[in-house]
């Protein structure tokens, strides 16, 4: 059963998308200044962004039938492609530079067909979710309940290697693996099956705690070991609230039509093709139009991105937009 298209979820993916982009043009703070700390503040507000994402492509594919081999194959040669495609034709250039940097061609190539390339390891992860999602939708109780303790684990180990340890590892290794974000794409399998009728006051403490803690996380963090300002288990505490709380109908019922919500939405429409161009836009930015201000870049980079995707729909036949993921 396929779930009726809402704007509100637009709204979501519009502002998510955002979100990411504020992460990728974020200016380095620290706890040594007002400006410094109140940035690394407004950072942890948005390491929801991925979490957010995450739930909200399993809510609206849980309840696809996936019950038969026929029904499963079927929806696994759409998805994939209309994911995987995309992000291989972007990963291009990366890899033409990597090979004229003097790197290994069959290492790069392995690397390009792995979604290996910065950002585009939301695409190897993704896909490992459409694998599993026959899978998940027969046992969504038990493996909501199992999911909370191997993504505490596993976000407990990443910090641990990176933030404590000062591992340079690829996002591909540490933010690829289903098991990092699992308990937010099986929030988003849970709810698309079951009520969501669950109290707003308690889904608020949440928040507010999971955001307490993880300023004070990375206070320490930023303080002992320098960084610490990305995801760790205070983050998805905090990311685990914010969805119950966006995904909550009584939430959603606030919601509004209004010319800056119909905006917000069409971002959300349009994210995808945000989402595999932005860094491209933020590499341009940077190298002609040197920013030192973190929200002046974010404007620039988003509006110039958003303009980016619009003009590429409205010039270039559909067939073409298709393939690059617009």
């Amino acid at each position: 059963m396929s779930r009726q298209h809402i704007t509100y979820f637009d709204f979501l993916r519009g502002i998510a998308i955002l979100m990411v982009i504020g992460i990728h043009t974020y200016v380095a703070g620290d706890f040594f200044s007002v400006g410094g700390t109140i940035r690394i503040i407004l950072r942890q507000l948005l390491n929801c962004a991925v979490p957010v994402f995450l739930a909200l492509s399993a809510f609206f594919l849980g309840r696809k039938r996936l019950d038969t081999r026929n029904f499963i194959i079927s929806f696994w040669k759409k998805q994939i492609p209309k994911v995987y495609i995309p992000c291989i034709i972007w990963s291009v250039p990366l890899f033409a530079l990597m090979v004229m940097g003097g790197k290994n061609v069959v290492n790069e190539l392995v690397r390009m067909l792995i979604c290996g390339y910065s950002i585009y390891y939301f695409i190897a992860l993704i896909i490992q979710y459409y694998l599993l999602l026959p899978l998940l939708q027969k046992y969504p109780r038990s493996f909501l309940d199992s999911s909370v303790i191997i993504s505490a684990v596993s976000i407990i180990i990443i910090t641990y290697l990176t933030s404590i340890k000062g591992l340079q590892l690829p996002l591909i290794i540490y933010a690829g693996p289903f098991v990092t974000w699992f308990v937010f794409y099986m929030l988003g399998v849970y709810y698309s099956m079951y009520d969501r009728e669950y109290s707003l006051k308690s889904v608020l403490w949440l928040i507010l705690i999971g955001f307490v803690l993880e300023c004070l996380e990375t206070y320490f963090l930023n303080t002992n070991y320098g960084g610490g300002v990305g995801i760790k288990l205070s983050s998805f505490i905090f990311s685990y609230g914010i969805i119950l709380f966006v995904l909550s109908p009584k939430t959603q019922a606030l919601y509004k039509d209004n010319k800056f919500t119909s905006f917000i939405a069409y971002v959300g429409k349009i994210s995808f093709g945000l989402y595999l161009t932005h860094c491209y836009v933020i590499t341009v930015v940077k190298n002609i139009f040197p920013i030192s201000s973190w929200f002046i870049s974010f404007c620039v980079v988003s509006i110039l991105t958003i303009l980016l995707v619009m003009l590429s729909r409205k010039i270039l036949p559909q067939y073409i937009n298709k393939y690059l993921g617009f």
